[in-house]
């Protein structure tokens, strides 16, 4: 840049010495917090500022200097070898930028820049994002003496947008239902490729064995380490145990500096990382695991970074508590079922041999009186206890899928009429009516055991929490692809907040209850279970008072699509 360019004209009896004007255009670019470039019509550095100093890295600071050839044109030069500079220069792809790609040099072959953005810094360490804008200088003749960049640090806003998908991407990890490993290295994946860290491990702690095992490892393209990772850690080794015996993130901007453990920094070298960083996982109540990064580049600790991966450490604590939840309910399902299981094979055999031998000596003629009356109570219940015993093992069986069905053709309609002509001594003694409404055949595939099974059940309901008598519809009907079965009472109902909780295992209501209406509690989720197995659906509509249960079975049979 010429001295006329930037300076008064010099009168002679100009109050102030004259290089005052230079000093004030020096301390306006050297305090902008944009960087600023000058260069000559050849591409050669005239001027930059502390800034862009700063932002290279270089160790050199502008100063203004005359040249020699004329020490009064007061031309601004700067000491710097300009490849310090441009070898600083990257595409946000991570790629060099080439002499003829250099902005100055776009500039000076008169493209004016804008929103151009680059990657500036030293080699070995993480770079900024910089956005450009930039032209050609021109004199009063129109003639290029030279090129103009300034240079804004957007890395924080950038890094903002990275830290939101980064956020994104983690969270759609945490809510497929993946297990433990999958779902670890899509986290793992989701962070080292927004934050440009190419490996990741995720520990997960056992503090029983005070041991750290691991979990899931990612590592991006081209950055393939050799070593497997170590099957445990105690407690203080390696960068994951350390974290976990100081129960805080660690960060190491150079694994190659002093005072870094040996064997972290010979692990890192051996795959040509440099930075390490490692946050702990744990909920309010206990320490679960560590998730680890490493980066390519010195990289000096950030709190925004820090702050990032302990939410995504939150998030990642989260998903293992309610995996391990999930985990602990299933196991103590399958325990249930294996005890119900075992229990009841172990009653029924007794309950057995007890129910045939009343029997039997309930057939002698001889055998009168109280010792009847007492024989013939020891058979009522040895029976009522050997019915529960055969629902819980049925409940059990159909849940876990041990039972299977035996399917086949079925006529749901001839299977309804047996089971209300069997329910209804048993309704007259309640004052009961059941009304059936019903088509003469309605044929579909399914069990019929089971199915005799669920109308007994549901029409028996129905009947018993009728006490002061009423009408039973049970109704019966083809709906599309579908067998609807329907049974409606005009009994006790169900209390509302009881509602949610009618197909659970053991429920009784209060309304029963109250009245003295005897009952296991087994019946609906039993009759839910034998639904569900033929691939169909239960509904309860609640009537004030009165209940409604209506089943809808697919015709085709357990796996068939309505609408086929």
């Amino acid at each position: 840049m010429a001295q006329r360019d930037i300076s008064p004209a010099k009168p002679s009896k100009h109050p102030f010495p004259a290089d005052l004007p230079q000093q004030y255009l020096r301390a306006l670019i050297e305090n902008l917090d944009s960087a600023v470039v000058l260069c000559d019509p050849k591409g050669r550095i005239l001027l930059f500022n502390r800034a862009m100093a700063v932002a290279c890295a270089s160790g050199t600071t502008a100063s203004w200097e005359r040249t020699e050839d004329d020490p009064e044109s007061g031309d601004l030069r700067v000491g710097v070898d300009v490849s310090r500079i441009s070898g600083c220069l990257r595409n946000p792809d991570g790629s060099r930028l080439v002499q003829g790609e250099l902005p100055l040099s776009k500039a000076l072959r008169g493209e004016r820049i804008r929103d151009h953005e680059i990657h500036l810094g030293p080699d070995g360490r993480r770079p900024r994002t910089y956005r450009v804008h930039g032209e050609a200088v021109c004199n009063e003749t129109g003639r290029t003496v030279g090129a103009l960049l300034t240079l804004q640090d957007i890395t924080e806003r950038r890094l903002a947008a990275r830290f939101g998908d980064c956020e994104l991407a983690v969270s759609e990890a945490l809510t497929v239902s993946a297990p433990v490993d999958e779902a670890g290295t899509a986290v793992l994946a989701a962070v080292g490729t927004r934050l440009s860290w190419p490996y990741g491990e995720l520990w997960l702690a056992d503090e029983v064995e005070e041991m750290l095992y691991p979990a899931a490892r990612w590592v991006a393209p081209g950055h393939q380490p050799s070593d497997p990772m170590p099957d445990r850690l105690p407690r203080g080794e390696g960068l994951p145990g350390e974290v976990w015996a100081m129960s805080a993130p660690r960060w190491y901007a150079d694994v190659a500096a002093p005072g870094v453990h040996p064997s972290l920094a010979a692990t890192a070298s051996r795959f040509g990382l440099r930075s390490a960083v490692a946050v702990p996982i744990r909920t309010p109540e206990q320490f679960i695991g560590v998730l680890t990064f490493f980066g390519a580049t010195v990289e000096e600790p950030e709190s925004s970074l820090l702050a990032l991966l302990s939410g995504v450490a939150a998030h990642v604590g989260q998903f293992l508590s309610r995996r391990r939840a999930d985990d602990l309910a299933l196991e103590l399902t399958r325990t249930r079922d294996d005890f119900l299981a075992l229990v009841g094979h172990e009653l029924r055999t007794p309950l057995t041999s007890i129910v045939s031998h009343t029997e039997l000596l309930l057939t002698d003629g001889e055998l009168s009186g109280e010792n009847r009356l007492l024989l013939e109570s020891v058979d009522r219940n040895a029976n009522a206890l050997r019915a529960i015993v055969t629902d819980l093992l049925d409940l059990a069986g159909l849940e876990s899928g041990d039972i299977s069905l035996d399917l086949g053709p079925v006529d749901l309609s001839e299977i309804v009429s047996a089971s209300t002509a069997a329910l209804a001594p048993v309704a007259e003694a309640n004052d009961v009516k059941i009304q059936v409404d019903a088509p003469r055949v309605l044929s579909l595939r399914g069990d019929p055991v089971r199915l005799r099974q669920l109308a007994d059940e549901l029409i028996a309901n129905a009947v018993k929490y009728s006490p002061d008598g009423g009408d039973v519809g049970v109704r019966l009907e083809r709906e599309g692809d579908l067998a609807a079965l329907t049974v409606t009472d005009g009994g006790l109902g169900i209390p509302e907040d009881e509602r949610p909780r009618v197909f659970q295992r053991f429920f009784r209501s209060s309304a029963g209850t109250a009245r003295g209406i005897s009952g296991t509690g087994l019946g609906l989720p039993l009759a839910r279970a034998i639904v569900e197995r033929h691939g169909g659906t239960i509904q309860v509509q609640h009537a004030n008072p009165g209940t409604s249960m209506t089943v809808s079975l697919p015709l085709d049979g357990p796996g068939s699509s309505p609408g086929k």
